[in-house]
């Protein structure tokens, strides 16, 4: 009897409630080690990547140009943003300096945002400037967790975030990381508006500030503040609700940060776009087909946004459908994604050939997953919206898989060919490619290299070696890469390897060494 009733109460219908509390809990403690899974997955990821991606991989191409930059307020006391080439002033100063070079009326600068130079300059103070490679994983974990944590969002949104176009570019782009954290503030602020309005406004310059670093993302807060504005004109002030203006105010904040902006970079350069809108459209901005495939899908060698992150466009269309159940101001923000991502394309300089999901729109990710990852939002999400998400996700991770290698095999090369060229140690370098001279790294500043890239200035060059004793190396391609590279484009470098070498002997330097490392060759030249 008492094993029939033992039995019954553990069993029977009459203990339904207790077996569904079991169920219940256990399900809840496989959700708890699911929400610790996915922060720990996304820790490992980030250390996997700080221990296979060397920090000073990262300082070349446009980030040596951007540390050059900064280099320069440090040589002049923060007295000036132009270059001295003080290392380089018993050689023509800054005529042969191995940096995208832009000249303006007071001298010779970047074209890079100043703003960053001098935030860059602070780890220059401190003698490396590889450490903005940590700072800038850095600030993308604090936009990230902020989000996370102001918002409430699901444990599964920072996966998103994390593996994708957002986390690399913060990492190998040191000012996006900037301007992505200022989105991730910028989102939450919109999503959640401070009541006080003088805050909010505060709030607002600061987010609008990050123009001063990278303009893309303004693109986002533009267009809101238009359909806020409309918005205003249409209904009248007392139809809009508290929380919309205190939105409102968010944005004219915004708004104010930009103004800011191009009052400064009218009166420092005479054009209130600033140095780096003003030379991409020297430059010739590239308004082709290709480039809105190339960043948008595929092109160029590598994929664009919506390609590497197809589960966007999942969630655009499923926002789309379900267009009624949004809030007012989550439709505001919807459009403006919506907007942002076929007018950033547009408004993109290049194609952003050097990267992968696109620095100019990946960004979007913010907003996106704010929308889709809200805990009111997400209960609601149809089962097959969720497994398709999953699906699409996994191409994500795919394209981070590769990215990643390729990432840590660029490390590796760099590492290789830096000690290669500083271990050849000469008084003076000579390249003949800018390539080449990205390979030095943060060492360009401490380093005399000198680089010629046109055969009319290969006299004034010569003129300046030629009362120099000591050790010079010319560093050029070796012949088969150098005839590879005059094949894909037009290139000087080959007759001015030649007609260095040429010189050098004929001016009685000694060829002391001639040293090859897969493409390129050291010829190590000395006079006494």
């Amino acid at each position: 009897m008492k094993y029939q009733i033992f039995e019954g109460h553990i069993f029977g219908f009459e203990n339904k409630g207790i077996f569904f509390s079991l169920e219940t809990n256990g399900r809840k403690s496989l959700n708890s080690k699911l929400q610790l899974l996915i922060p720990l997955s996304c820790i490992v990821f980030t250390a996997l990547f700080l221990f296979k991606v060397d920090a000073n991989s990262v300082l070349v191409s446009d980030n040596q140009n951007k540390i050059v930059q900064a280099q320069a307020f440090i040589d002049s006391g923060f007295k000036s943003q132009y270059l001295s080439c003080k290392i380089l002033e018993d050689l023509g100063g800054c005529k042969f300096f191995p940096s995208w070079q832009v000249h303006l009326q007071n001298g010779i600068s970047g074209p890079f945002p100043v703003a960053f130079s001098l935030y860059a300059s602070i780890f220059g103070l401190l003698g490396n400037y590889s450490f903005l490679f940590y700072v800038s994983i850095l600030f993308f974990w604090i936009g990230v967790f902020f989000l996370k944590f102001e918002l409430d969002l699901k444990w599964s949104s920072i996966l998103f975030l994390s593996f994708g176009p957002a986390f690399f570019h913060s990492a190998l782009f040191p000012d996006y990381s900037i301007t992505f954290l200022l989105t991730c503030i910028g989102i939450t602020f919109y999503a959640c508006p401070v009541k006080t309005r003088p805050l909010g406004l505060f709030i607002g310059l600061f987010v609008g500030l990050g123009f001063f670093f990278r303009p893309e993302n303004t693109i986002l807060y533009f267009l809101l503040g238009v359909f806020h504005l409309i918005e205003f004109i249409y209904k009248g002030g007392s139809e809009v609700s508290t929380r919309d203006k205190d939105r409102f105010v968010l944005l004219i904040g915004t708004g104010i940060g930009v103004l800011f902006y191009g009052i400064l970079n009218y009166y420092l350069y005479g054009s209130a776009l600033g140095t780096r809108i003003e030379t991409n459209a020297e430059i010739g901005w590239d308004t082709g087909f290709e480039k809105y495939t190339s960043l948008l899908i595929f092109g160029n060698g590598r994929v664009g946004f919506l390609l590497f992150c197809p589960w966007i466009l999942l969630w655009l269309v499923y926002f789309f459908i379900r267009w009624k159940e949004f809030e007012k101001f989550e439709r505001k923000l919807y459009l403006a994604i919506l907007i942002s991502l076929f007018l950033g394309a547009y408004l993109a300089p290049n194609d952003s050939n050097i990267d992968w999901g696109t620095r100019y729109l990946s960004w979007l990710i913010v907003p996106v997953v704010v929308l889709f990852f809200s805990q009111k939002k997400s209960e609601n999400v149809p089962k097959v919206i969720w497994i398709l998400t999953v699906i699409l996700f996994l191409v994500t991770l795919f394209f981070s898989k590769i990215y990643f290698l390729t990432q840590e095999k660029l490390s590796h090369e760099y590492i290789k060919y830096n000690k290669f060229l500083l271990d050849s140690n000469p008084d003076i370098y000579v390249t003949t490619d800018s390539r080449i001279s990205a390979l030095f790294g943060q060492e360009i500043l401490r380093k005399k290299v000198l680089r010629i890239e046109d055969i009319e200035d290969l006299p004034r060059l010569t003129r300046l070696l030629a009362p120099k004793k000591g050790s010079i190396s010319l560093v050029r391609y070796e012949p088969i890469t150098l005839s590879l590279i005059e094949t894909l484009e037009k290139n000087d470098s080959e007759r001015l390897g030649t007609e260095m070498e040429d010189w050098f002997l004929e001016s009685r330097w000694t060829l002391e060494s001639k040293q090859t490392l897969e493409k390129i060759e050291i010829l190590k030249f000395v006079r006494n």
